[in-house]
């Protein structure tokens, strides 16, 4: 418990979230930060601390007046694994699930809740083909979606003159999601790709590739790679060669500090697309109340700022319709605007639709820049608006 709110305890049988976890996969690394955010804001929720969220959701602990728990199953982050990982949460009586492992094992996860009628929420997913047909129905997405992060890309590129990209990615299956749906962006843009590289997860440096990539002159790399290490090493490859151009990469680095300890001040200069900017208010909220828990100097992800926002929606539509019918939670949800969030430039608002489930806005992007080994930097060049 982290404050002394004095409200009466929620009681009854509990509300339970199915938690789809990465342990042991590429999405480890992040993953594990989602999960620490779900323990961590279930908490809060059973003691009733929302924040700024209060004025959507109320004081009440609990939801529906009843305590919430979690529980996990870990699918490697493979989608094999996810929708047999999914039906053992409902079988041990979970009545929502949450995906926080990769984009690619949730296009699979997300078939069960269709079977089943739950809802779902994928917080930190990017791929806008989650909430795209088929079974799409019962799944919402919290993150601003890749082709909506692409245009942001591609105006900030504009701006700097750059129009040919070098891709780098790994073999991870939520590696080849969210490229695919950047190149597409991309090209329909009219950037080209002059290089496409790919690192094995086993390698320990990305010399051969980087070579590769100088030699075809782009004016940019493109950092796609999901796993850690091998993002890690990439960098400091293109310290070790000492290559000049311009980096770019997703919020899968942002989202991952275990990418910036093991790359160290090769990883500065980079600049990402991110989900959090320094004057957001209800995002300070939060981060204070995480670093409360997990130490001063725990970074503080967009990851955790999507967990914190999926969970308030799902309090808010529990208590809107009374129940955790899985159709019903879906038409609330649906009909949810304007929903205060905790992540994006101040005052980004949440809104989803029947034919919109992924609730971000452009207001949902930040460009930061890395610096001291972190993403300490907003861009002064160019932000969405």
């Amino acid at each position: 418990m982290l404050g002394s709110v004095q409200a009466a305890a929620p009681t009854g049988d509990p509300i339970t979230i199915g938690v789809v976890e990465d342990r042991s996969g590429a999405a480890t690394f992040y993953s594990s930060e989602s999960v620490k955010s779900v323990k961590l804001f279930i908490d809060m929720i059973n003691h009733g601390e929302y924040l700024f969220a209060s004025s959507a959701v109320g004081t009440a602990p609990g939801i529906l007046g009843r305590p919430v728990k979690a529980i996990y199953e870990d699918d490697e982050n493979n989608p094999n694994l996810t929708a047999v990982k999914t039906r053992r949460l409902l079988e041990n009586g979970a009545q929502i699930i949450f995906f926080v492992s990769g984009s690619g094992s949730t296009l699979q996860g997300r078939i069960v809740c269709t079977e089943q009628k739950i809802l779902c929420m994928a917080p930190t997913n990017v791929s806008a083909k989650i909430v795209q047909p088929p079974n799409n129905d019962y799944i919402f997405t919290i993150t601003p979606q890749s082709e909506t992060a692409s245009a942001v890309y591609v105006e900030a590129w504009k701006k700097l003159g750059l129009t040919k990209l070098a891709f780098i990615e790994d073999e991870s299956a939520t590696a080849k999601t969210v490229a695919d749906a950047y190149r597409k962006a991309f090209e329909a843009a009219g950037l080209s790709r002059v290089a496409d590289e790919q690192v094995e997860a086993s390698a320990r440096d990305a010399n051969a590739q980087l070579l590769r990539i100088s030699a075809a002159k782009p004016d940019l790399i493109f950092d796609l790679i999901q796993s850690a290490p091998s993002s890690a090493n990439m960098y400091r490859s293109a310290a070790r060669l000492d290559l000049k151009l311009a980096r770019w990469g997703t919020n899968t680095i942002t989202a991952q500090p275990k990418i910036w300890q093991l790359a160290g001040d090769a990883i500065n200069g980079l600049l990402v697309v991110d989900n959090l900017a320094p004057d957001n208010p209800n995002t300070n909220q939060v981060k204070a109340a995480y670093q409360k828990q997990y130490g001063a100097d725990a970074p503080y992800v967009f990851l955790h700022s999507m967990v914190w926002d999926a969970l308030m929606l799902t309090k808010k539509a529990a208590e809107a319709v009374g129940s955790t019918d899985g159709t019903k939670l879906r038409d609330a949800i649906e009909g949810m605007t304007d929903f205060p969030s905790s992540y994006g430039q101040k005052g980004n608002l949440l809104n989803f639709a029947k034919e919109r489930h992924n609730g971000a806005g452009n207001k949902g992007n930040v460009v930061v820049q890395f610096a001291h080994g972190s993403p300490s930097a907003v861009w002064d060049v160019y932000q969405p608006n």
